[in-house]
């Protein structure tokens, strides 16, 4: 478990760290994967020449050959393009260019105690090394707000840095940033000024806000920006491995991005917005009451995903979005109970969030949106599904052939998931053996859940605020929609199971005539 109370943990970028018994553990792995191949029935290799093969192959060659191009795109990015924007950006601030004062929006609920300080210690300590005037609006319950202004009272002396507090009467985070925003459009903020929207767990590196403020003077047209991320984990080792995939995927998958000048979330652990942009009425507006009208739910409001309201926000506008990919931002997470169970809510609240998303964004078409970031969208519909093809056809053919087809399946997924470990592993800071594991559990995990979600979007729920709800429940009609979600989830699904059982050859496929013909039988009419 990873303390706090220590500066030394918080690196300021990504670096590789090589471990010699991560080497042990990668050779065994490919030992084992070499031993099931030997000892593989000659039987088992002739299903080789299956015709399911050819499907996973072609559906294996067109996502690989899409997370590859996503790879190729990230490498320039890092290599290329960034380096470019970090030598401008390093030049203006060793310049002396400094913005005129610092905004930071915070919505806190009921945060502990140490996560809090050690916010606030690294917040006015970034302030101090720029050297400009500070303004913290926070939206807090009495206890957090007490924290926050003792700490500040008693460490600020020196800093020209001041509280904003605004009293949060309900666990609703939309409606706490909505406040503070009021808050600061009403004490009025200076043009072009960064605000800096962070979550009450988000710990700033060292040096973090230095290397992204110089970009929004060099250029004017761009509107928002996010930073790399890590987590500082109190929990079970597996899901701080989890979380330590989850977000070298993310900065890979970023880079990859922002080379089209838009990114496909600005965070909610940090990101940066120009001042005269987040005060304006509309933004507030549809970061408070941000909602969707579907064919079936109706109208609902979104509680979670506050993030992707402001990134639509901006998308819809057409405005130019950065990846700041040496700027570090560290999320504190405390799981306690059970982790699986934790971890199922945090998929179902980023699924739910993409999808509410998704649709409208792909909406907007690609004359508004980049073409790349537009197909991205896009994929993230179909992957849904295709993430499913190999593990049921997997399934169906080891019903028809025996456990040699599983066998065949289980070197597949091996060698497939450790190849895209090895690219991940360099962003992930050294090799983790669980990797390949995790990669294709969250892929099952995901689509399963992305299915279900697909459905009733309306439902959300965060495991850390009240259990708010979207549907209303004293709808007399609610039974009934419920009804239709459950059919069209198994209608969907048995679609894809019986296309794949058809086509594997699992269950044939008869004429009419042979059905009545066996029907007639059944009923001693023949």
């Amino acid at each position: 478990m990873t303390q706090l109370n220590s500066l030394d943990i918080l690196q300021t970028e990504r670096r590789f760290t090589w471990h010699w018994i991560d080497g042990v553990k990668l050779l065994i792995y490919f030992c084992c994967i070499w031993l099931i191949v030997y000892f593989l029935s000659d039987d088992s290799k002739q299903l080789l020449h299956h015709r399911m093969v050819v499907l996973v192959a072609i559906i294996g060659i067109w996502r690989y050959s899409w997370w590859f191009l996503n790879l190729t795109r990230a490498l320039i990015y890092e290599y290329k393009t960034f380096p470019i924007l970090r030598k401008q950006a390093d030049a203006l601030y060793g310049s002396g260019w400094r913005p005129p004062h610092i905004y930071f929006v915070i919505a806190s609920y009921k945060e502990e105690k140490e996560t809090t300080e050690k916010l606030l210690e690294l917040m006015i300590a970034e302030c101090r090394r720029l050297g400009v005037p500070a303004s913290l609006f926070l939206s807090a319950d009495k206890k957090d707000e007490m924290i926050v202004r003792a700490y500040v009272q008693k460490h600020v002396a020196d800093t020209s840095f001041q509280v904003i507090a605004i009293r949060q009467t309900l666990p609703d985070k939309r409606i706490a940033l909505g406040q503070c925003m009021r808050s600061l459009s009403r004490h009025g903020v200076i043009h072009d000024c960064p605000v800096i929207l962070m979550d009450g767990d988000a710990l700033i590196t060292p040096g973090a806000l230095i290397k992204c403020l110089p970009f929004f003077h060099l250029n004017p047209n761009l509107h928002a920006m996010t930073t790399d991320e890590k987590a500082i984990f109190h929990g079970p080792k597996w899901m701080a491995e989890m979380t330590e995939l989850r977000f070298a995927q993310r900065h890979l998958m970023m880079q990859s991005h922002a080379l089209s000048k838009r990114v496909l979330t600005l965070t909610g652990r940090l990101s940066l917005f120009r001042s005269q942009e987040i005060v304006r009425p509309e933004f507030i507006e549809r970061l408070e009451n941000d909602y969707i009208d579907h064919w079936l739910w109706g109208r609902f409001r979104f509680l979670s995903g506050d993030d992707k309201s402001t990134w639509y926000f901006l998308l819809k506008n057409k405005a130019e979005m950065l990846y700041v990919r040496d700027a570090m931002v560290y999320t504190v997470e405390h799981i306690s109970g059970n982790g699986f169970r934790r971890m199922l809510q945090n998929l179902l609240r980023w699924s739910g969030n993409m999808l509410r998303n998704n649709g409208r964004a792909i909406l907007l078409g690609p004359k508004v949106v980049p073409p790349y970031i537009w197909w991205c969208l896009i994929d993230q519909r179909l992957v849904v599904w295709t993430s499913l093809v190999g593990p049921i056809a997997a399934i169906l053919l080891t019903m028809q052939f025996g456990w040699g087809f599983l066998l065949f399946y289980i070197v597949w997924l091996s060698l497939t998931r450790i190849t895209l470990s090895l690219f991940i592993y360099h962003y992930a800071g050294r090799i983790h053996i669980s990797f390949p594991f995790l990669i294709y559990l969250l892929q099952i995990l995901n689509s399963i859940i992305k299915i279900y979600i697909l459905f009733r979007l309306p439902r959300q729920r965060w495991s850390n605020r009240s259990n708010f709800t979207a549907i209303d429940t004293r709808d007399g009609r609610i039974w009934i929609k419920q009804l239709m979600a459950n059919y069209l989830t198994l209608l969907y699904s048995s679609a894809l199971v019986l296309f794949l059982a058809l086509y594997t050859q699992s269950l044939d496929f008869y004429t009419l005539k042979e059905i009545i013909r066996g029907l007639t039988q059944l009923f001693g009419l023949y």
